[in-house]
């Protein structure tokens, strides 16, 4: 495959459309809701702490690798020379004026820090200025999501469509006008993508055998260094390659590796995934639960597959899949249900396991705490699981070498791979931690399902978005 701006006429109409289209939502966002006026919100207290201590102090070691976040150098570093940049007063201290912060703007003390004696938040302006690189990101990520829509072979008014999906993935639309790692994130990821399909080419071969790789475990020691969400992304790039050239594929589980252990010097600075203060809230260890959960929360983005499924007669020699998908779900929610209580205080020097949501949410809003809200949870996670089967079927009837195979086969295994790996994960679990794998998902949704489904799934992405602007905007 030749990635080029050789494009039908039609196709580059409807690219720039798209664009203006995200332009347009995300800076709607921005003026049409109370952002502009509102402090920290979600874990903006926290992850602006070092970004801003970076940017009122300048650059040290201990202030540039260090420092106290769940996040790594790779999200806090592009922050702080942006902010840098865009900020008129690094010295800016949130007066009593400033806006208060929190869920709906009920938390005055958001401007203070979080841990006495750590850094400050960003002030207002900084802040202002910080959000402004989240917007950019999220509307930069349509540039490679298109160019893998085309190569995929997604032609006219769907180019459309993937578009205004991407933006619908649950809660990235928020996180464009905040402070988070997601958005920037998936810019990244979808770039990594793009080379990985650059690199592969269409048919027999690697047809940049070299340079695919070498770029691929660039991009992936950086967002390794964002945060430790990427090691999924490396397992599904090594296994639809191999599907696609087999042991010739090693080149790309090189890659993997060593894009891999480009992170490790970290681990062991930071003496495990994230820094010492957060390691009992995002430490290693066994935990069925995380899984759960995790399935629970697959519900929205991917049951609309298994009712693809379900309405599809033809459903070939992968139909077994889902049906497994669907039996796990069953078994998790029996052997592994979830304790959705919310510790009443944050402590950082204690173990707290935390399933928070929009499907622990939905569960506790139409089953009640305790066995009802279990056995809504199981009935998503049921459907999440079926549904990412159906993905993974879907993705494994499309020819390997073409690059809708590959697309789709690295989206499924990115989920499939990211789900699996918090078994192996205690502390706090967020329906948002799935977001950072689904990059190509508004792909997946255009090629595998049919248009109905297709605008059948606009209409629980809409409400979903609806609830989160209402709850965390206005």
């Amino acid at each position: 495959m030749q990635i080029s701006t050789r494009t039908e006429r039609s196709d580059r109409n409807w690219g720039m459309v798209s664009m203006l289209f995200i332009v347009v939502m995300a800076f709607g966002l921005r003026w049409g809701t109370q952002i502009t006026q509102r402090g920290p919100i979600f874990d903006e207290r926290w992850i602006t702490r070092p970004i801003a201590d970076l940017i009122r102090h300048g650059w040290s070691v201990e202030r540039a690798i260090d420092f106290q976040e769940t996040k790594g150098p790779a999200l806090i570093w592009p922050y702080a020379v942006g902010g840098r940049w865009l900020t008129d007063d690094p010295q800016e201290i949130a007066g009593p004026d400033a806006p208060p912060g929190g869920k709906r703007g009920r938390s005055p003390e958001a401007w203070d820090p979080p841990i006495p004696g750590d850094p400050a938040p960003a002030a207002p302006k900084m802040l202002a200025s910080l959000r402004l690189i989240s917007l950019l990101c999220f509307v930069l990520s349509v540039v490679p999501l298109l160019v893998l829509a085309s190569a995929c072979g997604i032609r006219g008014p769907p180019l459309l469509a993937v578009t205004v999906l991407f933006t619908l993935l649950p809660q990235l639309a928020i996180f464009s006008q905040i402070v988070m790692g997601e958005a920037s994130f998936v810019l990244l990821a979808l770039v990594m993508l793009c080379v990985v399909v650059w690199g592969c080419g269409v048919g027999n071969g690697t047809k940049h055998p070299v340079a695919g790789p070498i770029l691929y475990a660039i991009l992936l020691g950086v967002l390794l260094h964002s945060r430790i969400h990427a090691a999924p992304l490396a397992v599904a790039v090594a296994l639809a390659t191999f599907h696609r050239e087999s042991w010739r594929s090693w080149p790309w589980w090189v890659a993997s590796v060593v894009g891999g252990l480009v992170r490790l010097p970290l681990w062991i600075r930071w003496g495990g995934p994230v820094s010492s203060d957060f390691q009992q809230l995002h430490g290693v260890g066994l935990r069925l639960e995380s899984l759960t959960y995790l399935a629970a929360a697959m519900a929205l983005p991917l049951a609309i597959f298994l009712v693809a499924w379900v309405l599809n007669r033809r459903r070939g020699r992968w139909w077994w899949i889902p049906v497994a998908g669907m039996g796990v779900g069953v078994f998790l929610s029996v052997v592994a249900p979830n304790d959705l209580s919310v510790p009443s205080a944050l402590d950082l020097t204690l173990l707290q396991d935390r399933y928070q949501g929009a499907a622990a949410t939905a569960a506790i809003t139409i089953g009640g705490q305790g066995v009802g809200s279990a056995v809504i949870l199981g009935i998503l996670a049921v459907l999440g699981l079926g549904g990412l089967g159906a993905l993974l079927a879907a993705a494994l009837d499309r020819p390997p070498r073409t690059i809708a195979g590959l697309v789709l086969r690295m989206q499924a295994y990115a989920i499939l791979c990211g789900w699996l790996m918090y078994a192996m994960t205690r502390g706090f679990v967020f329906d948002r931690y799935l977001l950072v794998w689904c990059a190509a998902l508004p792909i997946a949704w255009v090629l595998v399902l049919p248009r109905p489904l297709v605008v059948l799934q606009f209409f629980p992405l809409v409400v979903s978005l609806a609830w989160f602007v209402y709850t965390w905007l206005y």
